[in-house]
C-alpha cells in the first residue's frame, strides 16, 4: 500500500519510512520528545517488528517519513472522532512539530 495523504494514521498501523527497509508498528500518536534539550512533538511514535518495544525508546516520525503503509492499523469510532477533531488538536499542542533530524519546524 503506498504511502497516502491522511492526516493521521491510526495505532497498530505498519510502515517503513524512506531509506529503510524495517517494518515499524505505530504505537503512540503525536508523542512529545526532548532532542537536544528541545521538547516537541511529532505525529508517531513506533516500535520495530518483530520485537516490539524492547526498550524505552521510541522511534519517532512524521508522515513526510513514510516510505509506504504495509497494514492499517485498528480504526473504530473513537479513533474517527479523533480525526474529526485532528486539526483543532494540533493547534492546541504546546510544543513546536520536530522533523526527524531533530530540528523543530516552525
Amino acid at each position: 500500500m503506498e504511502n497516502n495523504s491522511a492526516k493521521s494514521l491510526p495505532i497498530g498501523t505498519v510502515v517503513t519510512l524512506k531509506g529503510s527497509n524495517q517494518n515499524l508498528v505505530i504505537i503512540s500518536l503525536l508523542p512529545v520528545a526532548e532532542i537536544k534539550g528541545e521538547k516537541g512533538y511529532f505525529e508517531f511514535g513506533a516500535a520495530t517488528l518483530p520485537t516490539g518495544l524492547a526498550s524505552e525508546d521510541l522511534i519517532f516520525f512524521n508522515r513526510e517519513n513514510i516510505e509506504n503503509i504495509i497494514y492499517l492499523g485498528y480504526v473504530d469510532a473513537r479513533f474517527q472522532e479523533f480525526m474529526g477533531h485532528y486539526d483543532e488538536i494540533i493547534s492546541k499542542v504546546e510544543y513546536k512539530r520536530m522533523a526527524i533530524n531533530g530540528i523543530l519546524e516552525d
